[in-house]
């Protein structure tokens, strides 16, 4: 038998929090496009390879101008070049260039920031552009339960080079995040978010605490206005960070 004092106060319940993270420039030192080469120049045969690594040429142009003005534009014009490949050889090449390229292009401090922020109770989120072949096994090596990812949509198994919606763009990752927040009983004024480019403002706005990582001009100058940090992160070391920050 329990006895218990009714005049006690009742502990209050802890504040359940998360940080958000975009991943390209904030997390890893590398783009979209750099993935998007290294699986096409994979795909098939030579002549395969050179016919899709030649749409891509063709791209650059409309690619250029779509990642200053449209990154909504930009996801759908990479993911078109997708058409045609399987789901299986797209999740094998994922895990590859996760495995040799990608974990190598991690920004320590973003490693240390990430682990920081986990031992002060903020739950890592992953909010990105980058399709789910790409994310999943990063998630997985960073111990990250929850992200949202580009989802190329598929037919039979076979990429039909188009995204399903959302598509992770501008005020989507916002809206993302308000959703995920909303399912699970956070507020968002209690979170952090942590972002690189002037795009992902309607992001950083939505959180209680944004964080400008290696910013852009336009959104260092935005955060300065605003007063929010602005951090900066060296280049990523030449040996896997990770084999270092899993010891520690």
């Amino acid at each position: 038998m329990s006895v218990q004092n009714p005049h006690r106060t009742p502990r209050p319940r802890a504040t359940r929090r998360a940080a958000f993270y975009d991943l390209d420039g904030t997390l890893i030192d590398l783009n979209l496009l750099h993935a998007v080469g290294y699986i096409l120049g994979n795909l098939g045969e030579w002549h395969a390879r050179l016919t899709r690594l030649a749409a891509l040429a063709a791209r650059i142009p409309l690619l250029y101008a779509a990642e200053r003005y449209d990154r909504r534009l930009l996801n759908v014009e990479l993911f078109a070049l997708f058409k045609g490949v399987s789901r299986d050889r797209l999740t094998v090449l994922g895990e590859e260039y996760c495995e040799r390229i990608l974990t190598r292009h991690l920004f320590q401090s973003g490693l240390d920031l990430l682990e920081g922020n986990r031992s002060a109770g903020l739950e890592p989120v992953l909010v990105t552009g980058s399709p789910d072949f790409l994310v999943e096994p990063l998630a997985r090596r960073l111990r990250i339960e929850h992200s949202a990812v580009n989802q190329p949509a598929y037919s039979r198994g076979i990429a039909t080079g188009r995204l399903c919606e959302p598509i992770m763009a501008g005020e989507e990752k916002a809206r993302w995040c308000e959703q995920w927040a909303g399912r699970g009983g956070l507020q968002l004024a209690d979170c952090w978010g942590y972002a690189d480019s002037y795009y992902d403002l309607p992001f950083l706005v939505a959180l209680g605490h944004p964080v400008a990582v290696n910013p852009d001009r336009r959104l260092a100058a935005t955060a300065r206005v605003r007063q929010w940090p602005i951090v900066h992160f060296g280049h990523p070391m030449a040996v896997n960070p990770l084999t270092a920050w899993r010891e520690a």
